[in-house]
Order: C-alpha cells, then sequence, then structure tokens
C-alpha cells in the first residue's frame, strides 16, 4: 500500500514540476520526451542517495542510525583523489577507498555494539571526525584526477550509474526479501533480549551491519566523483538528511525492527525529484515569488521527515516487504 502511494507522489510532483517549468507536455509525445530527459539527469545525480539509502535501511531496523555517510562519503573520495589518475588507479585509489570505507563503518559499529554508545550520538561524533579528517586529507584544495582514470568517467553518466544502481538495488533487495540475515536483523531492531535469547550474535551483526553501510558509502563515493570528477573538503555536506528522509519516507521505522528497501528507492525517487525540481523552477519563481523557491529545499525536507516519522507511527502495525 506505501508503495502504491509514494508511486502516486512522485507522478503529482513531476507533474507539478514539469508545469512550472516550461516544459511542453501538452501531447504524449512531450510527456515522454520529458521524463525521458528528466530521468536521464536525474539517475547520475541520484546514485549516490539511493546506494546510500539501501544501507541506511539496514540500519535503521537495527534501531540504530548512520549521520557520518555523508562524511564518510567525502572522506573515501578524498583518500582516492591523493592518487594519480591512470589506469593504476583502479589498482591502488579504488581498492584502498573499499578498506578505507569498510574500516569508517567498522569503527561506527564498534562503537555501537562493543562500547555501547548509543547510534545517535556515536555517528554524530564521527560525521564530524571523518569531516576532520577529510579537511586534513583535503587541505582546502580541490582535487580531480578521476576523469584521467579511463572507464572511470562511464560510471557517472546514465548508463554506468543505472547499472551499478540495478545491482546494488536488486541485489540487495533479493538478500533481503530472502536472507536469514534480514530476519536477524528484524529481531534485532525489535526487541534485542528476544534476539539474545534466540541466539543472534547481536555485536557481530551490528559490526557487519556498519561495515555494510561503509562499503556502500565507498560505492557512493565513486558514484559521485565520476559525475562530479572532483572532491573537497565540504563534498557531500548534508547529504545524510536526503538518505534520511528517502529512507523513513519509504517505510522504515526510526525505531527499527521493520523496514523496505524497495520503499526506500521510491522515497529516494520522491527526494531527487523535488530537488531537482526546484532548481527547474527558478525560472517560475523570479516571475512569480519574493524569493527564491530553492530555499524552500530544506524546509520541505524537514516536513517530509516529520511526515514519514508521523506514517510510520499512525500505520506501524503493517509489516514492510
Amino acid at each position: 500500500m506505501r508503495a502504491l502511494v509514494l508511486l502516486i507522489l512522485l507522478v503529482l510532483e513531476l507533474a507539478l514540476f514539469a508545469s512550472v517549468s516550461g516544459a511542453d507536455v501538452s501531447t504524449p509525445g512531450g510527456i515522454f520526451d520529458y521524463l525521458e530527459l528528466k530521468f536521464q539527469d536525474l539517475i547520475p545525480g541520484l546514485a549516490p542517495v539511493l546506494v546510500l539509502s539501501v544501507g541506511m535501511t539496514l540500519v535503521l531496523v537495527t534501531a540504530g542510525i548512520d549521520l557520518s555517510v555523508g562524511s564518510m562519503l567525502a572522506l573515501v573520495a578524498a583518500v582516492m583523489s591523493c592518487f594519480d589518475g591512470g589506469m593504476s588507479f583502479w589498482l591502488t585509489a579504488v581498492p584502498l577507498g573499499l578498506l578505507v570505507g569498510v574500516g569508517l563503518g567498522l569503527f561506527n559499529g564498534a562503537l555501537v555494539a562493543r562500547l555501547d554508545v548509543p547510534p545517535i550520538v556515536a555517528t554524530l561524533g564521527t560525521m564530524i571526525f571523518y569531516r576532520g579528517l577529510c579537511q586534513v586529507v583535503m587541505r582546502d584544495a580541490e582535487r580531480a584526477p578521476f576523469f584521467d582514470v579511463p572507464g572511470y568517467e562511464w560510471l557517472g553518466g546514465f548508463s554506468g550509474s543505472l547499472v551499478l544502481l540495478v545491482l546494488v538495488v536488486g541485489l540487495g533487495g533479493w538478500c533481503w526479501s530472502c536472507s536469514r540475515w534480514r530476519r536477524e536483523l528484524l529481531l534485532v531492531g525489535g526487541n534485542r533480549v528476544a534476539a539474545r535469547y534466540a541466539g543472534v550474535p547481536l555485536d557481530r551483526r551490528l559490526l557487519q551491519t556498519y561495515a555494510l553501510m561503509g562499503a556502500l558509502a565507498w560505492l557512493a563515493a565513486i558514484c559521485f566523483t565520476a559525475r562530479n570528477g572532483a572532491v573537497n573538503a565540504s563534498t557531500a555536506s548534508g547529504l545524510e538528511l536526503k538518505v534520511i528522509v528517502a529512507v523513513v519516507l519509504g517505510g522504515t521505522r526510526v525505531e527499527g525492527g521493520r523496514g523496505s528497501v524497495l520503499g526506500s528507492v521510491l522515497g529516494a525517487f520522491l527526494v531527487a525529484v523535488l530537488d531537482d525540481g526546484l532548481r527547474e523552477a527558478k525560472g517560475w519563481s523570479d516571475e512569480h515569488l519574493a524569493f527564491e523557491i530553492s530555499h524552500l529545499r530544506y524546509l520541505l525536507l524537514g516536513l517530509l521527515l516529520v511526515a514519514g516519522v508521523w506514517l510510520n507511527t499512525r500505520f506501524g502495525h503493517r509489516d514492510s516487504t
């Protein structure tokens, strides 16, 4: 039911922004051309948010949260940018980036699982700490070796981003639907005492979940740098807000115990269309409003987050898939 509601909202959102952007959608051909151009531009920009949303779904299911995803993405990208472009980049920077991402995720998991620090406090601290490390690595510079790497830029285009997203969402959705790991994570988030009595290795599952979040931050960093070609110390600032809004809108409870990968995907599309639509509507806002319509971005994201939490509480008795 929620997936249907999100699809309807997505269609309404597309129709609204098409009408204020000046696009010709008066004929079926015009609608098709608008949607084709829209999604060719939207998919590459959406890729980092959608990849991180899959991992954030798993983290929230365990009754956790990871506020450091934007900082992890930036730090992984910063580390990879220290290497020169060329074919050797694939053999040095990319594997090292994966190790860094998994290591950062494991550190978050250790704080939560082994030291029993509340996830919101632990990841708020590491969000600041990782961003500080990023500033140390970058030293107020901007580096752009990525477009000198053979084949790397393809990953930031429509085709490359689509392939990555299909693999991540398809594999993630299949594992989430069929694996025993899913049932154990749901139990961890729903009732940790019962999970311990059921023999679930609680600390190990939490470590695995946060490590996976770090690995997905590495993949999101690849998507981001392949599209933008450069990285600096402020890269991906505020990205965690979009990821959390997308996941909560998709039906994942912040209290844990329930989540939906499909819902998170649809939530990510809603957030991306909102972000892109506000930019498209600049001409209309200059003519009809006394302020920049893009200034409404965080206001609307905040409202969506609160609405998503309320809906999850109000209709929380329904199961997700």
